[in-house]
């Protein structure tokens, strides 16, 4: 009997100790492998005024270009302008060697003079032949000259009086001609046509250029007007639909830094431009004209610039972060039947759900997903119509969180800003 009791302590004291063993290893295990909460930050779903901004970049220019180019060819023999040069309308650009036309002029001038001699020899000689011819009507009528001689009188008649006519014409011909040659002349000298500035220059003093005529002319030069700027952008074909005419724009230029220059939409195009046409890099753009108002001449034609175009305001909308939305995969439901045979299934039907979009909220400690409907956005918010009350707690971060790592009745901490 004695010994059995050493036995039985022994006994009992291994059980004690298996089971002490059996309880750390599961508090070990549970602590080791249980759902460690998600760490994110958040932000309480507010009211505030949304301004949907749509940005886009382009090139300064002016409104008003003019190229300068002659109607008449020649050589420049004088150029009193320079680029950049302040010019007013009326204002001396430059001057076409005039000598040809010259001579031109004072050859249509005695061709019209010679024309108008003519004129007065016919209708000398129409005068003569239509006395002729009167006399001889009446010595017709008195039988005193043959009808020959009385037909010959005739004819003179009429051919002096076509003769006169002709003359007169060839007047009118012969001033055209010098009335042409005269624009012609007139027109080797060339002037400022508006208020403006020089901004190219494409030819110096001596040298040949080409009149406009059936071919293109030489651009010797090109007149702004650098008090009316604008910034012509590109915007895509998603955006151009919430671009109206009169729609208020900020605009930084990159030589300015963040000096902010006031303007509005002036001109929205109609003609799409295509870049990369035919392949899956396609773009479309759509080209916007803006005006430019508080620049005073600081501004120079080429300057890249950057135009936030405020397409619609919305005040007092309820918002959350952007990055808060967030569309979790489609679930598929898939109907499984038992066939007659052991171990066979049969695949009946799989139906897909639709992926909401929605936030997460917190409460709790713990996430719960909320499917939501949102409206425009502005740089940082953006507005929900359902899904969300004023005050709710959204998950604002992080992007992996909010993404892939948070579910209903997740555990999560918040991180404090």
């Amino acid at each position: 009997m004695k010994k059995k009791q050493p036995f039985i302590k022994r006994k009992s004291t291994l059980i004690t100790a298996a089971v002490f063993l059996i309880a750390a290893t599961s508090i070990i295990l549970f602590l080791r492998f249980r759902e460690k909460p998600v760490e994110v930050t958040t932000e309480k779903a507010f009211r505030k005024e949304v301004v949907h901004i749509v940005t886009a970049t382009g090139k300064i220019e002016p409104e008003t270009v003019v190229n300068i180019a002659p109607d008449v060819s020649g050589e420049i023999i004088e150029l009193p302008v320079h680029d950049g040069q302040n010019v007013r309308k009326g204002d001396l650009l430059f001057k076409i060697q005039p000598d040809i036309y010259i001579n031109q002029v004072r050859q249509s001038l005695a061709q019209l003079n010679a024309s108008k001699a003519q004129n007065l020899e016919a209708k000398s000689r129409k005068l003569k032949a239509e006395d002729d011819f009167r006399k001889a009507s009446l010595l017709y009528k008195e039988k005193l000259i043959s009808q020959t001689d009385y037909l010959a009188s005739k004819t003179n008649s009429e051919a002096a009086r076509a003769s006169y006519e002709a003359s007169l014409h060839a007047i009118e011909q012969n001033r055209s001609l010098l009335d042409q040659n005269q624009e012609k002349l007139d027109k080797t000298v060339i002037k400022a046509p508006i208020d403006g500035s020089v901004i190219v220059l494409n030819n110096k003093l001596g040298e040949r250029v080409v009149g406009v005529g059936m071919f293109p002319g030489t651009d010797v030069m090109r007149i702004a007007n650098l008090d009316s700027m604008q910034v012509v952008v590109e915007v895509n074909e998603n955006d151009i639909v919430n671009v109206r005419s009169g729609n208020p724009v900020s605009i930084k230029v990159d030589a300015y830094g963040d000096m902010v220059f006031k303007g509005i939409v002036r001109e929205i195009s109609n003609s799409a431009i295509s870049k990369a046409a035919g392949t899956q890099e396609e773009v479309t753009n759509f080209s916007v004209k803006i005006r430019i108002f508080n620049h005073e001449r600081l501004l120079k034609p080429g300057m890249s610039g950057t135009a936030d175009i405020e397409s619609q305001r919305i005040p007092s909308a309820l918002v959350v972060p952007i990055q808060s939305v967030t569309v979790r995969s489609a679930r598929k439901d898939t109907a499984v039947e038992k066939a007659e045979k052991p171990g066979v299934t049969i695949v009946s039907q799989t139906r897909e759900t639709e992926s909401p979009q929605g936030v997460f909220i917190v409460k709790s400690g713990k996430t719960y997903f909320s499917p939501v409907k949102t409206g425009t956005t502005d740089n940082t918010h953006i507005i929900v119509t359902s899904g969300v009350k004023e005050g709710d707690e959204v998950v604002s971060g992080s992007y992996s969180a909010i993404t892939n790592q948070l579910s209903d009745g997740r555990s999560v901490r918040v991180q404090k800003k």
